[in-house]
């Protein structure tokens, strides 16, 4: 996968110095980066559209610990490529952007017509089938590994509520217990 380096390696393997390419690989992601800070759309025909978005505030989930997190709204950069890109991406095609400029896009998998086939019958559109939708898989909570000491706590907390419960338990039973030997219990049923 090639990364910046790598790009203005290849950029200089065309005639340009290694530190020329490197500058300009460097200035136009530079100016890219800086239009889209200032709120800007960047459109390199050909190639695509840059355009800053605007992203909601949301509640999202800790992965490791499982508890929801606040996610402040943003702005993130947005890129939509264009339709010569999205042609030789298709393709495969190697072949330089210069030389596709000005050039008709012609989809995958369909060809350019001759003058011996103009005058027959239009193409017929391609089929296109409906994308099968599954449904999103509800995210599992996460897995925390505590320490010995968190271990600890967690457990002499829960003993902790179990004692508390019982002792409730006990009370409420003992109660009971004291208004029916006393009579002040209320019969249960219906009253007339």
């Amino acid at each position: 996968m090639p990364g910046k380096s790598q790009i203005a390696d290849r950029i200089a393997a065309r005639g340009w110095s290694r530190a020329a390419a490197g500058t300009a690989v460097d200035a136009v992601l530079d100016e890219i980066t800086a239009a889209l800070a200032a709120g800007e759309r960047v459109t390199l025909t050909g190639f695509g559209t840059f355009e800053p978005a605007a992203r909601a505030a949301r509640n999202a989930r800790n992965p490791r610990t499982g508890e929801t997190v606040a996610v402040a709204a943003t702005t993130v950069a947005r890129f939509h490529p264009g339709a010569t890109l999205r042609a030789r991406v298709a393709s495969g095609s190697t072949v330089a952007l210069d030389e596709l400029v000005g050039q008709p896009v012609v989809a995958s998998g369909a060809s350019s017509r001759t003058s011996h086939d103009a005058s027959s019958a239009a193409a017929k559109p391609a089929k296109v089938k409906p994308a099968k939708v599954k449904p999103a898989k509800k995210a599992k909570p996460a897995k925390v590994k505590l320490t010995k000491k968190e271990r600890a706590a967690q457990e002499k907390a829960a003993e902790k509520a179990a004692k508390a419960e019982k002792a409730a338990k006990a009370k409420a039973a003992a109660k009971a217990k004291a208004k029916a030997a006393t009579g002040k219990a209320k019969p249960k049923g219906k009253k007339k």
